[in-house]
């Protein structure tokens, strides 16, 4: 293979590495932008253990391609500086600044690469952890809510209770006012009664000597029953 074949190589493996890079670093900024409280775009969350989402790249998937790219580059750069250790071909400048700004390129790839890493690392971490303080602050929300909602009901039956116990001291006063109506109704009822009797003459003699009467009534009654009685036991003895 001839020097400007192996130098193409060596490109075509530096611009696959470039573009898994920049997806790379586009999957690091989603994720940031997204985990930052300011951010009204959807939550991308990314599980680092799985490498599984369902809106972004698989982020283990791109960090295996990454480093098998930049071990290419690097094996494709070695064959590349065999052409310089031929004593009967001494490099070019050209061929010696080629082969340094590739080595210079492949490692400033690859701190790029391990910086975005450290990077998505931490964000994810941090999203992690804010969510579990979520999952915290939900289920706190939640238990407070239950024994509240708690509170509420048992609130809520005291309230029926007073309401019933109203009820009914109302039914009882209402029924004291009509018992004290029907009293008073009464007592106006006797007023006019002895108002009347008054008015009429000889009204009130005739109710004493009726009531006379009847307690004379039953006197008589009574001696009549008593003398029966006596009879009666006399008449048994004898026998």
């Amino acid at each position: 293979m001839s020097w400007d074949a192996q130098a193409r190589r060596v490109r075509q493996a530096q611009q696959r590495l470039d573009a898994k890079l920049s997806a790379y670093a586009q999957l690091a900024t989603e994720v940031a932008v997204s985990a930052s409280p300011f951010s009204t775009s959807p939550a991308v969350a990314v599980d680092m253990s799985s490498g599984t989402s369902s809106t972004t790249p698989d982020p283990a998937s791109l960090e295996a391609e990454i480093q098998a790219l930049l071990a290419q580059y690097a094996e494709a750069q070695a064959e590349l500086s065999t052409f310089l250790n031929d004593p009967a071909l001494p490099p070019t400048q050209t061929q010696l600044h080629t082969i340094q700004r590739h080595r210079e390129l492949l490692i400033e790839l690859e701190r790029d690469f391990f910086r975005t890493k450290t990077h998505l690392q931490h964000t994810v971490s941090r999203q992690q952890l804010l969510g579990h303080v979520k999952e915290d602050i939900n289920a706190y929300r939640a238990e407070h809510t239950s024994e509240t909602q708690a509170y509420l009901n048992e609130r809520e039956r005291l309230d029926r209770s007073q309401r019933m116990m109203d009820d009914t001291l109302d039914q009882a006063f209402a029924t004291q006012d009509a018992f004290r109506a029907q009293r008073a109704q009464l007592q106006q009822t006797l007023q006019r009664i002895t108002h009347a009797a008054a008015q009429i003459p000889g009204l009130n003699g005739i109710l004493t000597l009726i009531s006379r009467r009847r307690r004379r009534d039953t006197v008589i009654i009574a001696v009549l029953i008593g003398v029966c009685v006596f009879v009666l036991l006399t008449v048994g003895t004898r026998g």
